[in-house]
């Protein structure tokens, strides 16, 4: 007979009637909370689960000192629980799988689930005659008052259902009448016990199954399981096995048919046939391993259910642990996102990589089993957001003219005798001292600076050229003296100040400066954008004369153009952006890109002494590449 409840002899049927299951079961319908215990050694909760990780999950760990019903317990238990919420809610709410939070005395959830609760109408189209359409209709009465509790009404109309009434012949060969007589046969909580029958249960399910299994595999799937539980609850281990095998044969993705076929391999001793099912139920739901650890048939081998965890998170570590690098290389754009870069999801991935060899099973599962959701929902994260890169600059030596003082000393006439009416004064010369200001030329070096560049992304998309733009991200404002200098240790511009753009660059100035920033950060991360890019930018979705609209009385909030420049170059960023978060590209300075044909390159977006018609977001002029002005600068690339 099967060891349902680890620590006593009870039967399936036993454990059913238990005061204390039924009390809970009632206690938790009426709260609307389903809780589940079950009792796990100690060293194997260990090795499965931390505290932390049951925090979250929402479950208890309770000892002898914080629950008084463990302290009949062995001192190498401890008690876990945890609500069926979760799964048992979704059970009921047409969600067509049972997840491995499932238990059998809860079975009732198998007649909403599937396609045994298919609607009446549904049915009655399958209808092909009169006698069908009966059927199914005393198929409805079953269903409303197995609902209702009215667990032996129910029945009788499936049986009129099955072998028909005074009026009907009956339709034995429809899978869902057995199916749900099987149900309330096997019994479940608050079930009908004078129904209860193993044997009869056993027969239904294996009719629901036969006639079930070429039009809805998964159903007679789920039947097949059922059959072996009710075969299991009789002792009858190698007909529950043999059910439970093409259990999974029909439905693969149910996890619940593996985690059963290892049971009752425990049951019979097959402890290693039983682990690598196990493994399988693991891969679909690692909540199985906390299900297994508190089950009897696997606690008596728990010796060998402790090893195993142990290797099985080995294994797992192994084998996630080039994934999770894998994962963390393609977020590197994330790390220059400052709202996102030391968030908890990649703050896990991290810990992963330098502890996780040493974690619980669970714990490390729960980082990589949404490994790839959880890259996806970074990368999304940092879809609307500026990103922000630091580059070091080199450090280099550089004269500077500077002033000091020193002492300085000279020589002076002194009086020594005063002069009277008729005679001379007397002097002589003396040595004095006076502090004087020099000015002097030093070489010194610079301390080798962080830069920050700040990038928007830019989704994909076609515009009005015609052409389709990938993803990119584009300098959220051109770049500024300070960059320039830090990078290349000069200043070409004509006006200076370090939030100024540089200007007064060519194209080739550009590239020169491009090539340097690659090679500061090791990649080729860096260019400059190609026209089509430019423009989409810069109209950012709109399809109007100006990234703002059709209005050029509006230049003066967004621009600084000849109306209100006062014939200069102004720092960056100081009127509003575009609509994607972009500063300046109207006005203030030129910016080269690359021509969208040959090899050659345009200015775009207009400056500080252009009209307000030249910054339009359509406007470029194709100088030679050597062109260099005092209103003509750039923005970068981002290329992660």
């Amino acid at each position: 007979m099967s060891n349902y409840v680890w620590g006593t002899s009870l039967s399936y049927a036993d454990y059913l009637q238990s005061k204390s299951f039924v009390s809970d079961v009632k206690s938790a319908t009426r709260d609307a909370v389903r809780k589940v215990s079950m009792d796990i050694s100690r060293q194997t909760r260990a090795i499965i689960v931390s505290n932390e990780l049951l925090q979250r999950e929402q479950m208890q760990l309770l000892t002898a000192s914080t629950d008084r019903t463990v302290a009949t317990l062995n001192d190498g238990f401890e008690r876990i629980s945890y609500t069926m919420d979760a799964g048992f809610g979704r059970l009921s709410d047409d969600v067509s799988e049972l997840n491995a939070t499932f238990h059998w005395g809860f079975a009732a959830v198998l007649a909403s689930i599937g396609h045994t609760n298919d609607t009446l109408s549904e049915l009655v189209k399958m209808a092909k005659n009169p006698v069908q359409t009966v059927a199914f209709n005393h198929f409805e009465i079953a269903r409303n008052t197995f609902r209702q509790g009215l667990y032996r009404e129910s029945l009788e109309e499936l049986d009129k259902a099955i072998s028909g009434d005074h009026t009907s012949a009956g339709y034995e060969r429809e899978w869902r009448f057995h199916q749900l007589k099987g149900i309330l046969q096997l019994g479940f909580a608050g079930c009908d016990m004078s129904l209860y029958d193993l044997a009869k249960a056993e027969k239904s399910f294996l009719a629901a199954a036969r006639y079930g299994k070429t039009d809805y595999p998964h159903d007679a799937g789920r039947a097949f399981l059922s059959a072996g539980w009710a075969a299991y609850c009789q002792g009858k281990m190698k007909e529950a096995f043999a059910h439970t095998k093409k259990a999974k044969l029909l439905h693969p993705a149910m996890g619940e048919g593996f985690f059963q076929a290892s049971k009752i391999q425990m049951a019979l001793g097959d402890v290693e046939s039983a682990l690598s099912q196990l493994a399988k139920a693991i891969n679909r739901d690692s909540f199985y391993a906390i299900k297994a650890a508190g089950d009897g048939d696997f606690q008596l081998h728990d010796d060998r259910l402790r090893g195993f965890f142990d290797a099985l998170r080995k294994e797992k570590f192994r084998q996630f642990e080039p994934e999770v690098k894998a994962v963390l290389d393609k977020l590197t754009v994330v790390e220059l996102a400052p709202d996102v870069a030391d968030n908890n999801e990649r703050r896990l991935l991290r810990a992963f990589l330098s502890e996780g060899a040493n974690w619980p099973l669970l714990d490390m599962l729960s980082v990589v089993q949404n490994l790839d959701n959880t890259r996806d929902m970074l990368l999304d994260s940092v879809k609307s957001l500026p990103i922000v890169i630091r580059i070091k600059a080199p450090c280099r030596s550089f004269d500077v003219r500077e002033t000091y003082t020193e002492q300085e000393s000279y020589y002076a006439d002194v009086v020594v005798k005063p002069g009277g009416f008729f005679k001379k004064s007397v002097t002589e010369k003396q040595q004095k001292t006076r502090m004087v200001t020099k000015t002097r030329t030093v070489t010194k070096s610079s301390a080798g600076t962080e830069i920050p560049f700040e990038f928007c992304p830019i989704s994909a998309g076609t515009f009005s050229m015609g052409a389709y733009v990938k993803d990119f991200y584009l300098g959220r404002y051109p770049v500024t003296q300070q960059q320039w200098e830090a990078v290349m240790g000069n200043n070409p511009s004509h006006f200076k100040g370090e939030r100024l753009p540089v200007e007064t660059v060519s194209c080739d100035d550009c590239q020169t400066f491009i090539k340097t920033l690659n090679t500061l950060s090791g990649k080729q991360l860096y260019r400059l954008p190609t026209e089509e890019e430019w423009e989409y930018a810069c109209r950012a979705g709109s399809l109007s004369e100006y990234y703002f609209g059709d209005d050029k009385s509006r230049l003066a909030e967004y621009a600084w153009y000849d109306r209100n420049s006062a014939g200069k170059s102004h720092p960056a960023g100081e009127k509003k952006s575009n609509g994607w978060g972009l500063y300046d590209m109207a006005g203030n300075v030129w910016e080269w890109c690359s021509a969208s044909v040959g090899a050659g390159s345009v200015l775009r977006g207009g400056s500080w002494r252009t009209r307000a018609e030249d910054c339009r977001s359509t406007i470029l002029i194709c100088p030679p590449s050597n062109y260099c002005q005092k209103d003509v600068g750039f923005r970068l690339v981002f290329v992660p």
